[in-house]
């Protein structure tokens, strides 16, 4: 099932950076392997999460575009990723200006996940009728 996610400028610019993230700790495993089947599986998964970047990023997203369910997990583990950065860089000593934005970060995180979890819930509902 399909799933429509209206999102401002700013929440698909935080989306684009958590996939970026997800890419290259994708790489950095995909060359920590010896296996080739691991790394084709980390290279199949950046590819999707380029596309998945490309598709976010187009001028009409909100209006034509949607996303699977599949897709949204992926967001949500980069968000994840993205957080998990984010309150790392906290926890070194930075300037008081640079922790307002850290914490708005967070907070826009959060709300993002949240949006993405209305959108599954009404998904699960909408499949057991």
């Amino acid at each position: 099932m399909s799933h429509y996610l209206c999102l401002t400028d700013y929440e698909k610019n935080l989306i684009d950076s958590a996939l970026l993230i997800l890419m290259k700790k994708n790489i950095q495993y995909s060359e920590q392997s010896k296996e080739n089947s691991v790394q084709q599986h980390y290279q199949d998964f950046n590819l999707t999460l380029f596309e998945l970047c490309a598709k976010i990023k187009a001028p009409d997203f909100d209006k034509h575009m949607d996303l699977s369910s599949k897709e949204l997990k992926a967001i949500k583990k980069g968000l994840t990723s993205l957080y998990n950065r984010i309150y790392q860089k906290t926890l070194k000593k930075t300037e008081s200006h640079q922790e307002g934005h850290y914490k708005s970060c967070k907070l826009q995180i959060i709300e993002l996940e949240r949006k993405i979890d209305i959108i599954e819930k009404n998904n699960i509902e909408g499949n057991s009728c």
